[in-house]
């Protein structure tokens, strides 16, 4: 005969089972979205900077307005992917009770206002069918200090999120801030040396969470059916 306790626990069991490891999963899974969405963004086209000629800078808009149109709605799309991805790994830190939620919802939303940011200026001269030179060098310089921005708010992002991993993650996470930090500051000076190795490592610094974050949804179904096993022993009724 099974017990009230028996069917209560087994009822938690079975909550668990549905519940937190759909969590995980879709974070995990939001995480590789997002570095995909990154990627495939990165691969369309390589903006001018405000070092080039303005007049080269007007051609190129000219000459590429629907990629880079395309390209700016992928960046925003991700943003989407990268938010559902926030949101379990502050479920993840809030429930180790480490109080790290906090911070890392907080530089995921500044990550999102600077990648808007950084789409408003090549939308606008993508858009611009008699944009004088001076304007495009204009918005080119906006668009260079959007990315700064960007990068100096990832770099708090990999901070906040190191600070709630271990081990060799938290080491990982430290040098993608510093390497972001810096390409942050450099690039508004004219040092490209970061431009591609800074985004890079934080796609796969963003994989490798989503990979964690999916192997936790695996453990977690484990454990819960081994719970439940446990909890209802198989053939066991209720008489009543």
């Amino acid at each position: 005969m099974q017990t009230g306790g028996d069917i209560a626990l087994a009822t938690r069991g079975r909550a668990w089972e549905h519940a937190d490891p759909i969590a995980y999963m879709s974070g995990g899974w939001w995480g590789v979205a997002f570095a995909c969405g990154v990627l495939i963004a990165a691969a369309m086209v390589s903006l001018p900077t405000a070092t080039q000629n303005a007049e080269d800078i007007r051609a190129f808009y000219a000459a590429n307005r629907q990629i880079i149109v395309v390209q700016q709605i992928v960046g925003v799309l991700a943003l989407g992917p990268f938010l559902g991805l926030t949101l379990t790994l502050a479920r993840h830190a809030r429930r180790r009770g480490e109080g790290g939620e906090r911070p890392i919802v907080l530089a995921a939303l500044v990550v999102a206002i600077a990648e808007l940011a950084t789409n408003v200026p090549p939308l606008l001269l993508a858009s611009a069918s008699d944009a004088t030179p001076g304007s495009a060098h204009s918005l080119t310089l906006i668009e260079d200090l959007s990315d700064a921005a960007l990068f100096a708010s990832i770099a708090f992002f990999s901070f906040a999120t190191a600070l709630n991993n271990s081990s060799w993650v938290r080491i990982a996470g430290l040098i993608v801030a510093a390497l972001t930090l810096l390409r942050a500051f450099a690039s508004p000076l004219g040092v490209s040396a970061l431009d591609a190795v800074a985004p890079i490592t934080f796609v796969a610094y963003v994989l490798v969470l989503s990979i964690r974050l999916i192997t936790a949804d695996r453990a977690s179904r484990v454990m819960s059916t081994r719970v439940t096993g446990h909890a209802v022993p198989k053939g066991a009724r209720h008489d009543g």
